[in-house]
Order: C-alpha cells, then sequence, then structure tokens
C-alpha cells in the first residue's frame, strides 16, 4: 500500500490564558494534522484557530539593477513577501508552487544505495557521498530529491525527517530506513541491507508484471467479449427474431435480464463503483484506517503469510543491525517503523514499549503482546534474552525470512497465473454454453396477420396491392 510522505503543518491557537501560541507538526495529510491538532489542543487546553500546511512559493525580486527569482517554503502568500521585503528586495512577484514529486526507478534507487554503500566503506563521509551521487544519478526524480536532502540538511533539518519528505520519490520505507541508517553508528551495514531488500522487491515486481502482461491483455479482451456479447449482441438478435421467438432457455432469458438491469443502471453502477473505491482508497490512506487494513491484510490467505513475513523480516532487519545494550527502545521502535505495518508499528509503540518501560517485561513476552508475530519468532526471541544474543538472533531470523520470502514470491506468482487461467477459461465456458443455448431457441411460425404485424410498413401496403 503506498505511503504519503510527511508535511508540516502550522498549528495557531490559544492557551487557558487567552494568550497565542504557535506549534509546528508533520502529518501525512491534511486530516491527519487535524486529528493531531485536536489530540494536543484537549491535552493542553488550547483553542484552535487555524491549521496551515507548509507550502512552496516562486518569488522574483528586484535589488538595484538585478532579477532574483527563486523558490521559498513557508505558510502562507503574505509570509514570504514580508520575509524578502525586510531583507530589503523589492518584490515584484510571490505565486504558489505546486511541487509533484514522482517516484523514482527502482533499478536507480537501487544503483545509488548500493553504491552509497560502498563509498561508506571506503570511509567517504556522507555528506561527499549525497553530493557525488546526487551529480551522477540519471532519474531527475531521484536527483532533484538528493539535492532536496542536502539543502534541507544543510539548514539542520534531521536527517530522517530529510529523507523521509523524499518519501513519493524513493518509497516511504526506503527513505525512512536511509534516514535512521543517517543516524545510526552502523550506515554501511543497513545501506547493504536496504539495497538487498528494494533489490528483491524490484525484481519480485518485475517477474509480477512480466507474467500478468499475458493474462491481463487476454482477460482484458475477454471482458470486452463478455460485455459485447451479453450487453448488446445477444439482445440485438432476440428483439430481432421478436415475436416469432419461442420459449427462452433459463440462462438465456437470465442472461438478457441481467443486461436490461445494467443498461438501465449503467451509470449509477458507474458512479457507486467510483465513490466506493474512492471512499476506500480514502480511508486506508488515513492513519486509523491503515492500522485496520494492515491489521486484516495479514489475514488474507497465502498473500497474508507473505506480507506478515515481509514485515517480520524488516523489524528483525533493522533490530539486528541497530540493537545495542543501551538504546534497545529506540532501536526496537525504528524496527517498528521500518516494517511496513501500521499496526505492527501501533502495537510496539502503544503495547510493547509501555509494557517493558513499566513493568520491565522481557522482550519475547512483549513482541508476543502485539499478536503479530509467528511462534517461531517469540520462541527464538525467548531463547535470545536468556542468553543475550538479541542481535544475533535478530539477523538470523530476518536471513531466514528473506529466504522464505524469496520463494513464496515464485509460488505467489504462479498461484496468480493458475487463477487468471482458471477465470479466463470460466468465462470461455460460459460464452459456450451461452452461445450454444441461444442456438437452441424455437422459431415458431406465425399466422397470416400475424406475419404482417411484423413486417414493415411499405411491404404491407405492397403486399395488400
Amino acid at each position: 500500500m503506498p505511503q504519503l510522505s510527511a508535511s508540516e503543518y502550522q498549528i495557531q491557537a490559544t492557551n487557558q490564558a487567552g494568550r497565542p501560541l504557535q506549534r509546528y507538526i508533520t502529518a501525512t495529510s491534511i486530516f491527519a494534522a487535524r486529528a493531531r491538532a485536536k489530540a494536543l489542543a484537549r491535552t493542553h487546553q488550547w483553542t484552535i484557530k487555524s491549521i496551515r500546511k507548509k507550502k512552496n512559493y516562486a518569488y522574483r525580486v528586484k535589488r538595484g539593477p538585478s532579477i532574483i527569482d527563486g523558490v521559498q517554503n513557508a505558510y502562507s502568500r503574505d509570509e514570504v513577501t514580508a520575509a524578502l521585503k525586510k531583507l530589503g528586495f523589492e518584490v515584484k512577484s510571490v505565486r504558489r508552487v505546486y511541487d509533484i514529486k514522482m517516484a523514482a526507478s527502482s533499478d536507480e534507487i537501487v544503483t545509488f544505495i548500493g553504491t552509497s554503500a560502498k563509498l561508506l566503506e571506503q570511509k567517504l563521509s556522507y555528506n561527499d557521498i549525497l553530493n557525488v551521487m546526487a551529480g551522477n544519478v540519471r532519474d531527475k526524480n531521484l536527483k532533484r530529491a538528493l539535492k532536496e536532502i542536502i539543502k534541507d540538511l544543510k539548514e539542520g533539518i534531521d536527517s530522517r525527517e530529510a529523507f523521509l519528505r523524499q518519501g513519493k520519490v524513493m518509497g516511504h520505507e526506503t527513505a525512512l530506513m536511509l534516514g535512521i541508517a543517517s543516524k545510526s553508528g552502523d550506515m554501511h551495514a543497513i545501506f547493504e541491507s536496504v539495497a538487498r531488500f528494494v533489490e528483491r522487491q524490484a525484481d519480485f515486481k518485475k517477474g509480477l508484471l512480466s507474467s500478468m502482461i499475458l493474462p491481463a491483455v487476454t482477460s482484458l479482451a475477454l471482458v470486452g467479449a463478455l460485455a459485447f456479447y451479453v450487453l448488446y449482441l445477444l439482445p440485438e438478435m432476440v428483439e430481432m427474431l421478436g415475436p416469432m421467438t419461442g420459449e427462452i432457455p433459463t440462462m438465456t432469458r437470465i442472461t438478457l435480464e441481467i443486461s436490461e438491469v445494467i443498461k438501465d443502471n449503467i451509470l449509477l453502477i458507474f458512479l457507486v463503483t467510483f465513490a466506493f473505491l474512492g471512499a476506500f482508497y480514502a480511508y486506508i490512506l488515513s492513519s486509523n484506517g491503515r492500522v485496520v487494513f494492515d491489521r486484516f491484510i495479514v489475514t488474507v490467505p497465502y498473500l497474508g503469510r507473505i506480507l506478515r513475513n515481509t514485515s517480520t523480516e524488516m523489524f528483525c532487519r533493522v533490530l539486528g543491525i541497530m540493537y545495542t545494550s543501551g538504546e534497545n527502545i529506540d532501536a526496537i521502535q525504528h524496527a517498528a517503523e521500518a516494517s511496513r505495518n501500521r499496526f505492527l508499528e501501533k502495537q510496539i509503540k502503544n503495547v510493547s514499549v509501555p509494557t517493558m518501560l513499566k513493568y520491565g517485561t522481557e522482550f519475547a513476552k512483549a513482541m508476543e503482546m502485539t499478536t503479530f508475530f509467528p511462534d517461531m519468532v517469540i520462541s527464538r526471541f525467548r531463547t535470545a534474552s536468556e542468553t543475550g544474543s538479541v542481535k544475533q538472533t535478530a539477523v538470523q531470523v530476518a536471513d531466514y525470512y528473506e529466504m522464505e520470502n524469496r520463494y513464496a514470491m515464485k509460488n505467489l506468482i504462479n498461484v496468480i497465473e493458475v487463477g487468471v487461467s482458471m477465470i479466463i477459461m470460466g468465462s470461455m465456458v460460459f460464452l459456450t454454453l451461452l452461445s450454444s443455448e441461444t442456438a437452441t431457441i424455437k422459431i415458431e411460425p406465425k399466422s397470416k396477420q400475424q406475419q404482417q404485424q411484423v413486417l414493415e410498413p411499405d411491404t404491407i401496403i405492397w403486399l395488400n396491392k
């Protein structure tokens, strides 16, 4: 499920004493920002005045004979204008810039991360690596994203937040992992792990796409043939026969009734379908909706097991890299964020970590309380907690699920191919049976008067003469 990148919002409010105040938050949408603002207002007894998103504004200013163009990130046009005038510029224009970010090529992302890992191994500084890669990557979207990251880092923005702002370009999980890597003590290991994961994910998508092209084209053609036959050809043929048609077979009669219902309500069907899909997509993009969706999707047969194992692998991979005796809580929370499952992240942050901090619950028991991890994982970490080998166990579990997912994804492609083939076969059988049944419709002879009634008026006049 696609993940929206976080944007910065400004909250303007008044406290209990009536004094104005400003707070800044990050959220994936205006709805999420409003929910967070309301939660803060309830906690601190604020009165919310406004919630504004930080946007890009293009400006043109003049100082002396020089004309200067640029882009500034701000909460309003007036804010940009005031800042420029304060700096002594003559403002010519300030306009809103709509920043549309497109996803970068997966191959370019793999190349960027893999090359960065090799440069890190050669002890090159992280800033130098970003500058080198920004000048050498070929994908314009990734090049632009890297330049924006460099700019954000120079302005003092947290590295994790700087990468998360480019989630639409790199992918949310990839950006999160790279942001975590930039703050860890073992960047090289995390970059290698992320490169391996992104490469495997890209290979799976390519394999799935290549294996689905032929079934997809065949299915589209079959749907078109079914729609043409059921909605146009069959009704026209029966209408042409008209009064001469005898008893219509059951399947043909039911198909004609369905065809009439669809044709009479085609606009309503389209509107309801698009409204449902739009509402569903908007719901799963919300914070609560994504948690509910991620909780449900892992219960789907076969596919759910792959997604659960993938989240477990990513959780253990990050945990194995970042886990230390001193900062294990932070490592667990970062691992939950990188798991690609918002339900697991919520359970870790709201159930496991508070229980560990408040009651001193052991790690394996806290993991079990999430109701997410397989029994094998819980058992392994229970043993690791006793022997003090949590870091090594996390790496081993991640390697195990990486291998299992590689074969499971290949099998999933085969299952999808078989499923599509069965749908195609069923549709062809239906068309064949319907065509055969239609051919058996009896044409009953009519009386001379009835035959004249179905003739064209000009033909009746000619016969009377």
